[in-house]
């Protein structure tokens, strides 16, 4: 197999799935319970957040255009701390992915099937996502592109379909509570963002020098979509009732009646589960590669079957109920992710021009480590 590559309208897809894979459900709940109504406010806000992280991205990406995370870590960090470093983003992402796999589990198994075992729903997801990963990154792009289109349809519908039901009152007074409770919402939404986890796959984008502006249009065109859906949730359900209800979407999308037999919430399901998957294998093929660059395996895919297994088991332990992960994931992640999708980056940046100046040669990878521009497991 030669080396994969994946254009930039595939990458902008992409970046719209991985966006959309926990906000579009989980988000607005979580912008409610702090924000109460201007939790579109702080949606918005966050995504300009994001928005500028991208530009923090392409400054690294630009010193070091053949390299991945993992390596940039080892090349600018030296051997030894490197490899701890780059241990610790493989733990970041790792982790990610099984919060990704739980909350999917206990969204079907809540929502959808509550008669069945969670683990069965973790096993399916986990061989799908092993799968996808073993094809690569470009056949997880490609898969991206065509479904892109079915979901921006159902999207469009259910947001027409909800048109009747729109009630602008719910959005007043603004900034009720002042402006502290808008901001660490924003923080809260910035924070769940993990589109650093692209700077694993930046090498493999077909033309690198407009990297930037492809992962800018997903992340707008991705925001959109989160913002249109948390004032959505908010001008229909109320900013009480979408607070209550943590897949609030997935309760909007109940309130739609057409005819007596389309069940329209499930245009909310499928878009959310195509989208997570998305996410998921971005993340797991993210960890995936990270460990096995770290560690200077000749091919990642040897380890994608061993880490699913893993995966399998942290995914059913990494939290007891979707309650305790929303209560965890305001306080505790979001600083946690915060030191790597913004303090990471930034360190990797001010380390990188002390040591080398402000111009280095293109992808000189680190001693005893190789370029992705010439992976082994092809």
């Amino acid at each position: 197999m030669g080396l994969e590559r994946i254009g930039l309208r595939q990458l902008s897809i992409l970046v719209i799935h991985f966006m959309l894979g926990t906000s579009i459900l989980i988000a607005p709940s979580n912008l409610a319970h702090v924000a109460k109504q201007d939790g579109w406010i702080s949606a918005t806000l966050g995504i300009m957040l994001v928005l500028g992280s991208v530009w923090l991205y392409d400054l690294l990406a630009r010193r070091y255009p053949t390299l991945t995370f993992t390596q940039m870590i080892e090349h600018i960090l030296g051997k030894w701390v490197g490899k701890i470093v780059s241990l610790m983003l493989f733990s970041y992402l790792f982790l990610l992915a099984s919060f990704l796999v739980r909350v999917a589990g206990n969204f079907i198994t809540t929502q959808m099937m509550p008669e069945t075992p969670i683990e069965s729903i973790h096993l399916i997801l986990i061989i799908i996502i092993v799968i996808a990963v073993c094809y690569g990154i470009e056949t997880i792009a490609r898969a991206s592109e065509m479904l892109f289109l079915p979901v921006t349809v159902l999207l469009v519908l259910l947001i027409i379909f909800l048109l009747p039901e729109i009630h602008f009152a719910n959005l007043l007074p603004m900034f009720e509570r002042g402006i502290a409770p808008v901001a660490l919402s924003t923080f809260y939404l910035f924070t769940i963002q993990e589109v650093a986890v692209f700077l694993m796959i930046y090498p493999y984008v077909s033309k690198p020098g407009k990297t930037r502006s492809a992962m800018a249009v997903g992340v707008v065109v991705g925001g959109i979509a989160i913002i249109l859906t948390t004032l959505l949730c908010l001008i229909v359900l109320g900013a009480n009732l979408t607070e209550r209800n943590i897949f609030a979407s997935y309760s909007l999308a109940k309130k739609i009646t057409v005819a007596h037999f389309l069940r329209v919430d499930a245009f909310m399901a499928i878009i959310w589960l195509v989208a997570l998957f998305f996410k998921m294998a971005v993340t797991f093929y993210g960890s995936v590669l990270s460990l096995s660059q770290t560690l200077q395996l000749p091919r990642y895919r040897v380890l994608a079957m061993p880490l699913g297994f893993l995966l399998l088991w942290l995914s059913t332990i990494v939290y007891s109920n979707i309650v305790e992960f929303l209560n965890f994931t305001p306080g505790i992640w979001s600083i946690y992710s915060c030191c790597y999708v913004v303090l990471l980056p930034i360190l990797l940046l001010i380390i990188g021009r002390i040591r080398f100046g402000r111009f280095q040669k293109p992808g000189a990878p680190a001693s005893g480590q190789q370029k992705i521009n010439k992976p082994a497991d092809g």
